[in-house]
């Protein structure tokens, strides 16, 4: 915001320099990021934080001023006035010119207007026209130039309609209804929302609630009469409204920070002493005012003990109180310390740590005793599952994976996981309007657009499903496992091995044991696809995403990808490895090959053989897959090889044999056969 110091010295006496009065500003947590020089001398330009709307004008910048050194700048008789508010004849008489009906109060809790009859267009006063300039608006007429001018000394937005252009001379104040469009006045036609709040006549939208007026009731050079709004909107239904319509302007910015509710009358009149003094007309006898919904004080305790330990300073009880009450709050006194009740214009005072920020603001910070850290420090540390995130992470580097990052917040996908998504109440945009529940929708976008044919990338962040938040890693794999290379073969591409592969080096690092078992995900292909169990648990799905989606996502036809929930992981303990001696004697090696039904799982056929070989089982694999010709419809056979060793002894052909039938026995009882 710019702010005049010319204009501010309308409100507070004061010979202090701009650069001190910008260090004050700062101080008081309102930065002055630059001083410019303008044709009525030095602009402030000042960052106003989003929650202190009430200092987006210069009324707001004096009361702060003034709080913190009213000795330096003390308060003028307009600032009184205008803290006082200015009245004009009898406000309670109604305004028989219009009509305004309220149908949104909690979009709308009050609106006020005032007419004039007669009126006088043509360009503003020299003073009005350079004060807005130096402020950084551009002059246009003494209607609008007026209108503004009260919305950046006050911090209330005004805005004029041509009365005639009213329907009925109307006003109605409610959301849109479905199908509706207003031109509004940057020439743009806009589609409505259901949701969003209008000011209305008798037939059709005139105004975009808190942010733009509309084309068709502009007030022009013809214009002889006008109806002046001035309202208190609910700030988060403007902020959403602003938001949907790409749209941002004075009015909104302020709308969207809290306007002063009690303050809506205060700026009728303030426009209607400046537009008198500038075309001498004068408003029409009373004002109408609908206040629905009635801002009420809310009284917080404030105690002593709890300022001076938040604070770390020894502030007294009477300065304590003096400062709220430069502040504009109401204070009594009481047992514990004080009882505070907030301006109507402050709405970021709330609760007691909000009143005791305010305490040491004005007290001043710089009063804080240097102070050395009392007592031990204790040493920090990861937590667990910070540290499985590091070891999950090393290990999926160490495997040629590229680590990504992705926004938590995005549009449903087709790669979601079952569990529905949770909408955020007040979405930025579209694409941002879910909490994600996967990884891989995040993983699907960016793959395609900078990964190539040949992604191989991975991801470690919350996901959230229902009530629950937890960390999980997703990957995603496609193309080439090996870089283009003379001696590198063209079929060595990603199939289930591979991410089956990568899984069981992921979790090896992490030191758990995981075994696949059956699932049916409508992301991945039906037959290929498995859960991932560690320790009876569900932790994760891997798999061949579906052809179709693929196409979908613009991702290679033969993607696969996994996720493993790192928060259930953590749950399950590590296994200790044992050490086991290199023996000196050599293995033997037994092939079988086992005819068996497909629906058996081949992780089932391993534990069997494991079972049956016991400790002389140095290793075991799977070479070979055969179906066709000789072998039953809906059963495959299935190449095994089995390295035995005995630590103490070479094994003989007798030995190995008896391990082999053994094996063989077991996989008798899963319905397998040996060929």
């Amino acid at each position: 915001m710019r702010l005049p110091l010319e204009w501010l010295q309308d409100y507070v006496e004061t010979e202090v320099p701009a650069a001190e009065i910008a260090d004050l500003l700062t101080n008081l947590g309102h930065e002055v990021e630059a001083i410019h020089e303008s044709d009525i001398g030095p602009v402030l330009e000042i960052k106003v934080t989003p929650n202190r709307g009430d200092c987006l004008s210069v009324l707001g910048v004096a009361r702060e001023l003034a709080a913190k050194d009213s000795q330096r700048f003390q308060p003028t008789e307009l600032m009184r006035t205008a803290v006082r508010g200015w009245t004009l004849g009898d406000e309670s008489k109604p305004l028989s010119e219009t009509s305004v009906a309220i149908e949104a109060p909690d979009l709308c809790p009050r609106y006020g207007a005032r007419v004039w009859t007669d009126v006088k267009t043509g360009p503003s006063s020299e003073r009005v026209q350079r004060r807005i300039t130096a402020a950084g608006m551009r002059p246009i007429d003494v209607v609008v130039d007026t209108t503004n001018y009260v919305m950046l000394e006050l911090g209330q937005p005004l805005h004029a309609f041509d009365l005639d252009t009213l329907k009925e001379d109307r006003i109605v104040v409610r959301t849109a209804k479905p199908g509706e469009q207003i031109r509004t006045l940057d020439g743009v036609d806009r589609k409505l929302e259901p949701e969003m709040l209008m000011i209305c006549d008798a037939e059709r939208p005139v105004a975009v609630a808190g942010v733009m007026g509309g084309e068709e009731t502009e007030v022009t050079p013809q214009t002889r009469r006008i109806l002046l709004e001035s309202a208190h909107f609910n700030p988060q239904s403007v902020r959403r409204t602003r938001r949907a319509l790409n749209l941002h302007t004075e009015a909104s910015h302020r709308f969207e920070r809290y306007v002063d509710p009690e303050g809506v009358v205060r700026a009728l009149n303030r426009f209607a002493i400046l537009y008198e003094e500038q075309t001498g007309c004068r408003p029409c006898e009373g004002v109408a005012d609908v206040y629905v919904r009635r801002w009420e004080p809310k009284k917080v305790p404030v105690r002593e003990e709890r300022w001076k330990m938040l604070l770390a300073m020894d502030v007294p009880r009477a300065i304590a109180a003096s400062s709220l009450i430069a502040l504009g709050c109401q204070v009594s006194e009481s047992t514990e310390g004080l009882e505070a009740t907030g301006p109507s214009w402050r709405s970021d005072l709330a609760i007691e740590e909000d009143f005791i920020e305010e305490i040491g603001r004005l007290y001043g910070y710089d009063k804080m005793p240097d102070l050395l850290p009392q007592g031990s420090t204790p040493l920090g540390g990861e937590s667990a599952l910070t540290a499985l995130r590091s070891r999950a992470r090393q290990a999926m580097l160490r495997l040629g994976y590229v680590e990504v990052v992705t926004h938590t917040l995005r549009a449903p996908s087709p790669l979601d996981a079952a569990e529905p998504l949770i909408p955020l109440r007040n979405p930025g945009s579209p694409e941002a309007a879910f909490l994600r529940n996967s990884l891989l929708p995040g993983l699907a976008d960016v793959a395609p657009r900078n990964y190539g044919p040949s992604p191989f990338v991975f991801e470690i962040g919350r996901t959230f499903a229902g009530d629950r938040e937890a960390v999980s890693l997703g990957a995603l794999l496609a193309g080439r496992i090996l870089p283009e290379h003379w001696a590198s073969k063209q079929e060595d591409t990603v199939d289930f091995s591979a991410a089956k592969g990568c899984l069981e080096r992921l979790f090896s690092h992490l030191r758990r044991e995981a075994a696949l078992e059956p699932s049916s995900d409508e992301r991945f292909h039906p037959a290929r696809q498995a859960k991932i169990m560690c320790a009876g648990k569900d932790v994760g799905i891997v798999g061949q995403l579906r052809r179709d989606l693929c196409e979908e996502l613009h991702l290679p036809k033969e993607s696969y990808a996994f996720e493993v929930c790192l928060s259930d992981v953590l749950d399950v303990p590590e296994y200790v490895p044992k050490y086991r001696p290199v023996s000196s004697f050599p293995f033997v090696r037994r092939d079988m090959a086992i005819e068996v039904s497909k629906a058996v799982p081949y992780a089932d056929i391993e534990a069997a053989i494991q079972e049956a070989a016991g400790e002389l089982l140095e290793r075991i694999w799977l070479f070979d897959v055969y179906e066709g010709k000789g072998i039953p419809e809906g059963k495959h056979s299935l190449g095994v090889a089995m390295i035995l060793r005995h630590p103490e002894k070479t094994l003989t052909d007798e030995e190995a044999n008896a391990v082999r039938e053994r094996a063989v026995a077991r996989l008798e009882q899963l319905g397998a056969k040996l060929r």
